[in-house]
């Protein structure tokens, strides 16, 4: 039955397809008829008028082009990476750049182009993956306090949940570039003269190996981390284009988005720690008196983690639940309804 319904309908469309052109030959013919009938004067002005009308299609196109917004989801979040990414270079231009420039007459200028931007794009990058699971807390947040998922989200707040799709996706491509950068390191010339001033000065001091055990192992965990980060953040990205995500369920694309989400946002979180090591307590990281930037950076990712950590409680977890498929606290509802008709 099925070949044969797809059989029938290929034959309708050829047959469409066949009655089409003689539609178009016999306009085609009168056309030609009606040419060699009329003068010629009447001929030029049929002419006229056809082309008018195809100009017409093509006025009218022209100004629905104009009307259509471009990009209208990417407003919010390419706005908001763009003031994140702006505040993170200056802050970090004044600490890396300006402040051995100020102090020590050091001309560190150089470091711009590769290592100031390598410190920018991973704070944007896990400050936009920390915004992409905030506003889900402050929603199921919002259901607690009023006791039912009936009760509409805040305009901003509903913005913002719709938004999340391209701030994910502008995190993976600032995370895709940190990766890029970091790879550019050993191919700099800056980072060859530093090589060699290194090899001299381990020469100079008569050591046979420069080998710090502790260092080795943060390096290797930093870099470990980062790499699974990476790949956790390219998959929620490939499971966000439009043919990927029609081929899974619902379930599977829940599972996805939200738990290895979380799982991506803890492993970059991690990653900037470790990166960290013994810092935290250096007094020599603090210039004038401003914390490095990778506390920025994992100041909100920790907020969030903390949250969902919150969240997952038996006693706040069940109640999430049952308000999401359709429980409500009736005395929640009694006072919210009063207070409105207040």
């Amino acid at each position: 039955m099925e070949k044969r319904e797809g059989d029938s309908h290929t034959i309708d469309e050829n047959a469409g397809q066949s009655i089409a052109p003689r539609r178009n030959r016999g306009n085609l013919s009168n056309l030609n008829v009606d040419m060699q009938v009329t003068n010629p004067p009447e001929v030029a002005a049929l002419f006229n008028l056809h082309q008018a009308h195809h100009f017409g299609e093509f006025e009218h196109s022209s100004e629905q082009h104009c009307k259509q917004e471009l990009f209208p989801k990417w407003h919010l979040p390419v706005k908001i990476a763009s003031a994140i990414s702006l505040l993170t270079f200056i802050y970090t231009s004044l600490r890396d750049v300006i402040y051995p420039f100020v102090t020590r007459n050091e001309n560190v200028f150089y470091k711009i182009p590769i290592l100031v931007i390598n410190k920018v794009l991973p704070v944007v990058s896990i400050t936009l993956l920390a915004l992409v699971y905030l506003p889900g807390i402050i929603a199921a947040g919002f259901q607690l306090y009023f006791g039912t998922k009936y009760k509409r989200f805040p305009q901003w707040l509903d913005r913002w949940m719709l938004s999340r799709k391209q701030f994910g996706l502008l995190s993976f491509f600032f995370a895709t570039m940190h990766a890029c950068y970091s790879l550019c390191y050993p191919m700099r010339r800056s980072y060859r003269y530093k090589l060699l001033n290194w090899a001299f000065q381990q020469v100079k001091q008569k050591k046979d190996n420069a080998w710090i055990e502790h260092d080795v192992w943060r390096m290797e965990i930093y870099v470990s981390l980062g790499i699974l980060g990476l790949a956790l953040l390219a998959l929620l990205a490939i499971t966000s284009i439009p043919s990927v995500n029609h081929s899974l369920t619902w379930r599977e694309f829940h599972y996805i988005q939200s738990k290895m989400g979380y799982v991506a946002l803890l492993l970059c979180t991690v990653h900037a720690l470790v990166f960290a090591w013994n810092k935290w307590v250096d007094v020599n990281q603090f210039i004038w008196y401003t914390p490095p930037s990778f506390m920025v950076a994992v100041f909100l990712p920790i907020v969030v983690l903390l949250c969902k950590c919150i969240l997952l409680l038996p006693c706040f977890r069940k109640r999430i639940k049952k308000i999401r498929c359709g429980w409500e606290d009736n005395t929640q509802t009694n006072q919210t309804s009063m207070t409105s008709r207040l």
